[in-house]
């Protein structure tokens, strides 16, 4: 078995709301509210679930764009969450991000061989202005894209093309692991299989590591080896993707599941619809959070708090956080 190389447990980001002329802290918004996973070299985790779920704010700050309000952080063995200076900028060179929008993400001012070049003046590698340069071609060429690009602004492109040039920055210093969020959610979707295989050809040429982030299932299924579910922070299900795809346990996960469009339908067929609104992460529902839109709630549902634990009819990897499973 692969080691792990990142080791998440019980992260929380609390976003703290301050009123009034002195800025009282009067409450927090519950971005990340208790996460633990464990990342395996060489593996695909894919976070899935509805808009506002956490996904993006857990993993800005597994990068730490965020710092976390509590919970640790191992990177290879080591409290990435502790480090601070050169320490931290030299480790940041094994873990990179690619963000949702490539046009918002990349300097307007800039060209693409700036763009591409940058990595190795904030990190003061790369040797020279020659050798930087052949490996900025290098990066063009790995990502599809031809070296007459170099000079040209990220305008100049459509979204595949800017996606794949975020792609090349973040490859430019051979990371271990890349946290991509949403990394084809803004592309056309003839274009957005181009850039998964990308990324797939990617991680086997360069032994990549990838948190997946998506509220797309389809697209996680294609992508990821194991997937976790999110909702208002937690993680409510977590299994290898054959697993949950076979059998998924929990009610939100069950749900999602029942509105992938199915081919040949011509709509999205919903044998589990949700209602009302995902809570506020200001005032969390008690117990399991999911409980007001769950259609199997009963009355342990909004008094207790369940946790991932693995259901008796699962595989020993899947675990679930819902008190039906004590019912079976």
């Amino acid at each position: 078995m692969a080691e792990p190389i990142l080791e998440v447990k019980n992260v929380k980001k609390y976003f703290p709301i301050r009123k009034g002329l002195f800025l009282k802290h009067v409450n927090d918004v519950k971005a990340v509210d208790g996460v633990s996973f464990e990342l395996k070299r060489g593996q695909t985790l894919g976070l899935v679930g509805e808009s506002g779920c956490g996904k993006s704010t857990l993993g800005r700050t597994i990068i730490r764009l965020y710092e976390a309000t509590e919970g640790s952080i191992r990177f290879k063995g080591r409290d990435f969450a502790s480090i601070g200076g050169a320490d931290l900028r030299k480790e940041r060179q094994n873990i990179q991000m690619i963000f949702q929008d490539p046009f918002a993400s990349l300097d307007p001012r800039m060209t693409v061989a700036q763009i591409l070049e940058e990595p190795f003046k904030v990190q003061g590698i790369g040797g020279d202005k020659k050798e930087r340069a052949a490996r900025v071609r290098e990066l063009l060429r790995l990502v599809g894209l031809k070296a007459s690009y170099l000079n040209r602004y990220p305008h100049e492109f459509s979204g595949g093309q800017r996606q794949r040039i975020s792609i090349a920055r973040a490859m430019a210093l051979n990371p271990e692991l890349v946290v991509a969020d949403e990394p084809v959610s803004a592309l056309d979707v003839s274009i957005q299989a181009q850039v998964l295989n990308l990324m797939k050809d990617l991680q086997d040429k360069l032994s990549l590591t990838y948190l997946f982030i998506s509220h797309d299932l389809a697209v996680v299924e294609h992508m990821c080896d194991v997937i976790a579910v999110m909702y208002l922070g937690k993680i409510v299900e977590i299994a290898p993707r054959e697993e949950l795809f076979a059998n998924p346990m929990h009610p939100y996960t069950q749900a999602l599941m029942s509105a992938i469009p199915k081919v040949g339908t011509g709509k999205k067929r919903m044998s589990r619809t949700l209602d009302g609104e995902v809570p506020s992460p200001i005032n969390p529902p008690s117990g399991c959070a999911f409980h007001p839109r769950c259609p199997k709630k009963f009355d342990k549902c909004d008094k207790a708090t369940p946790v991932l634990a693995t259901p008796r009819d699962a595989m020993a990897e899947h675990q679930s956080a819902c008190w039906l499973h004590e019912l079976k």
